[in-house]
C-alpha cells in the first residue's frame, strides 16, 4: 500500500466520522497533470493549499481539516497559519486520531467507537 493510498484511507476515515457527528463533508481530490516521460498523473492538491477536508454543519458551524500520519509540526504551521481554527488529525493507531488546535490543545478520538475519549 503506498503513502499515497493510505493517507486516502485515513481521510475517508475520517470523513465517515464526521459524517456520523451530521457535518456535510468536502474532501479534496486529484487533479490530473502531465509529467515528462511519466505522461497522465493525477496530482495531489489540497483545499485551500492546505486542508484534506471541509466539514459544514448547519446552522453554521466550519471545520477545515488537515489528516496526516507525520510531519505534524509542518502541517500544524501550514494548516493554521492558512486559517487559525484548523484543526490537524494526527493518526495514532488503527482509528485513533489526536486532533491539534491552534492554542494548544490537543485530543484523542477514536473514530470506531465515537465522541472524543480525552483531552490531553
Amino acid at each position: 500500500m503506498s503513502n499515497r493510498s493510505k493517507g486516502a484511507l485515513h481521510e475517508k476515515k475520517v470523513a465517515d466520522y464526521l459524517k456520523a457527528q451530521g457535518y456535510q463533508v468536502e474532501r479534496s481530490f486529484g487533479k490530473p497533470g502531465w509529467r515528462p516521460g511519466r505522461g497522465l498523473v493525477f496530482c495531489a492538491r489540497d483545499l485551500f493549499g492546505a486542508f484534506d477536508i471541509a466539514a459544514l454543519k448547519p446552522p453554521g458551524e466550519v471545520r477545515f481539516i488537515q489528516v496526516t500520519s507525520g510531519a505534524v509540526a509542518v502541517r500544524k504551521a501550514k494548516a493554521f497559519s492558512v486559517w487559525p481554527k484548523a484543526e490537524v488529525w494526527e493518526h495514532l493507531r488503527a482509528g485513533v486520531y489526536r486532533i491539534h488546535h491552534a492554542d494548544g490543545r490537543a485530543e484523542v478520538v477514536d473514530v470506531k467507537t465515537g465522541p472524543a475519549a480525552s483531552t490531553v
